[in-house]
């Protein structure tokens, strides 16, 4: 708790939470205490990921290296921006530095020094074969793998047919025989016998656009791969030898995220998965869930950012700081969720246990749980018997009957917790109610005796109470068709924006071109008006606005970008954000005019600096464009565009750049 106040007492339930009263107002519950530590470095900017010693542990960061001690954070034991390591034996480990260096240090609580320096672009990924002692490094410039000699330099792999293999390596992973296996470019690689590297799977059967951000080996034959561009950003991976015989994709609704950045298998066999939405745990049996409601400091994981201490204990590096695990087994515990009735009443008036008079005030219901330590992550569902045909759901516990039926009614409950996989058992709350006056037994032998006097009085009154009562569930009916109409149009009007930027999303983005090319090909094949520009827009330099002023600037600029799109845009315009700080924009038309007109967008975009909550920033934009036509696919064109957005970058950015195929064209000026 980072507050200064009055604790005047405390006290620990049964589910192991602790509770305090502070300055005679206010009751908070510590979520997590006792299972989870959050360190929270005020003084350093990013904390990448941990790795554990005998007794202390190392935080690397963007600031450098730092011991932890019973979390204490001492001084720094090196400058640079570190992001992971892989011990070597001892107190001795491997560490990418920079995005330029790889290290070899040894360390101590206080002390550390390097006696090896190799230059390598952009490490992601590092194993150790404890067989062969090689060292396998995944890096941007390919796999390479070094001896432990001193002398030793790093060599690149060949493929069979004797040729280096020099493609972007994305992560790798050893097997419990210690053959490696990597992600090269778009395709998983595995290392042979005779030392040649071989592909084993060239296309991701989850998506197309799918990118491999890390993997991991449970046993021999099962293999998980983690990534980001797909809608089942996990896979499972059955081998059969060096053959793969399943695949598995594992769904959002088990992992919590689409987005897999870290990997870890346990050494009590299990499998840690860290998304952008939470960390999930597979025990083998079933799939457990931890959010920022559960006590983590952050649900944003970072890549790399999972590792397991000597003591079993489970390291989670996250976007604001490092928690952890102290009893990751506690997680599979058998718990119960135990819904109760907090408060019942009928109109203003508590319910009694006793029945109540007839009355049409409405019935609210207020639902709790005992187990504080899931109340975050808990919700309810209940149904009226008589009333509902289904079962109703609620997040906020809070239940309304605008009108009970008189007689005896149960209101059904339950609580449910989707990150535990808990239902618990029922609870039920009856209501007896008194039946109107008209319709006791007295009353009804004198209607009785009224029949034969009074045939048509009876049904007269008797048919305007009927069209009276229509008339209220009418109007009930109504309102909640109104209501649900106007939530319906809202989840529509989520679903085809983008929540940031106000722009067309990713889907309805790609939606709307495929519609466009459909519209192209009806036309003449001599039409001007046959083809289409599309650009792939990137802000300039965006991680290091993200890095320097954090995430909540960086949104200002994505939404200010949006604004001015939305402002600049024709009617006829596709613009949608395709993801992070890219964009999409679609032209139809004369090619020429098209990129004059997208560079007239990225114009409104870097002429006039961003007003943001710390004063005024001025971004840049990179685009490249490649022309669309009927005739193929259009994502084939949008990677023509996304060569040419790449070469803009490599170019200086703050440019345009048409793909090479498209400056070919005839009548494109050179």
């Amino acid at each position: 708790m980072s507050r200064e106040q009055d604790i005047l007492f405390a006290f620990i339930d049964r589910n192991r939470q602790v509770w305090t009263a502070q300055d005679l107002v206010e009751l908070d519950k510590l979520v997590g205490w006792g299972d989870l530590e959050n360190l929270e470095p005020q003084h350093i900017r990013y904390v990448w990921s941990v790795l554990p010693f005998s007794g202390y542990q190392l935080l690397f960061s963007g600031q450098g290296m730092y011991p932890v001690d019973k979390h204490v954070i001492g001084s720094a034991l090196r400058g640079g921006n570190y992001y992971f390591a892989l011990k070597d034996s001892g107190h001795s480990f491997w560490a990418p530095v920079d995005d330029q260096l790889l290290l070899h240090c040894e360390v101590e609580r206080t002390s550390s020094h390097c006696d090896r320096q190799i230059a390598l672009d952009r490490v992601v990924a590092l194993a150790l074969s404890r067989r062969s002692h090689l060292l396998w490094i995944a890096s941007d410039a390919g796999i390479y793998s070094l001896g432990e000699a001193v002398e030793a330099q790093p060599k690149p792999i060949h493929g069979r047919d004797g040729k280096t293999v020099s493609q972007m390596a994305r992560t790798l992973a050893l097997r419990a025989d210690d053959t490696p296996w990597a992600v090269i470019g778009t395709s998983l690689y595995r290392r042979d016998a005779d030392g040649a590297w071989v592909s084993v799977l060239t296309e991701w059967p989850n998506a197309k656009d799918f990118i491999p951000m890390a993997m991991t080996f449970s046993s021999r034959d099962d293999l998980w791969i983690g990534g980001i561009r797909a809608k089942n950003g996990l896979m499972h991976l059955v081998l059969d030898g060096n053959r793969i015989s399943r695949i598995e994709q594992i769904g959002a609704d088990r992992v919590g995220s689409e987005l897999i950045f870290s990997l870890l298998w346990d050494k009590r066999h299990r499998l840690w998965v860290g998304t952008e939405n939470g960390l999930a745990v597979y025990n083998g049996l079933e799939w457990i869930r931890m959010t920022r409601d559960d006590g983590l400091l952050s649900s944003n994981i970072n890549q790399q950012g999972l590792s397991e201490d000597e003591d079993g204990s489970i390291w989670v590096a996250t976007s604001r700081g490092v928690s952890h695990l102290l009893h990751p087994e506690r997680l599979f515990e058998r718990q119960t969720l135990d819904p109760v009735f907090i408060r019942v009443a009928l109109g203003d008036h508590l319910l009694p246990e006793k029945a109540v008079p007839f009355s049409r005030d409405p019935l609210m219901v207020t639902l709790g749980t005992l187990n504080t330590a899931l109340a975050n992550t808990t919700y309810f569902r209940y149904r009226l018997e008589g009333v509902d045909q289904n079962w109703i759901t609620t997040t906020t516990g809070e239940i309304r009957y605008n009108f009970v039926p008189p007689g005896h009614s149960r209101l059904v409950v339950q609580a449910l917790n989707d990150n535990r996989n808990l239902i618990s058992p029922p609870i039920t709350l009856e209501i007896r109610m008194q039946r109107p006056w008209w319709t006791t037994w007295p009353l009804i032998m004198l209607y009785t005796m009224s029949v034969v006097a009074l045939p048509y009085a009876f049904t007269h009154l008797r048919f305007r109470y009927l069209l009276k009562r229509q008339h209220r569930l009418e109007a009930l009916v109504n309102e909640r068709t109104i209501e649900m109409r106007a939530a319906q149009h809202a989840l529509e009007q989520q679903a085809r924006q983008d929540g940031l930027t106000r722009l067309m999303n990713r889907r309805t983005a790609e939606a709307s071109v495929s519609r466009l090319l459909e519209r192209l090909s009806r036309l003449d094949v001599r039409s001007s008006t046959r083809f289409a520009t599309l650009a792939l827009l990137d802000v300039d330099h965006f991680k290091s606005i993200n890095d320097t002023f954090g995430h909540v600037i960086g949104d200002e600029i994505l939404a200010g970008i949006g604004a001015r799109l939305l402002r600049a845009k024709y009617q006829e315009e596709i613009i949608g954000r395709y993801g992070g700080e890219e964009f999409l924009i679609v032209i139809q038309g004369d090619f020429v005019a098209a990129r004059a007109r997208i560079a007239t967008l990225l114009g409104t975009l870097s002429d006039v600096p961003f007003e943001t909550k710390i004063g005024t920033l001025s971004v840049g934009c990179s685009a490249g464009i490649a022309r669309m036509s009927p005739e193929e696919a259009w994502s084939d064109a949008l990677e023509r565009a996304d060569q040419a957005l790449y070469k803009a970058k490599i170019a200086g950015r703050g440019r345009i750049v048409v793909s090479e195929r498209d400056l070919d064209d005839e009548g494109y000026p050179d």
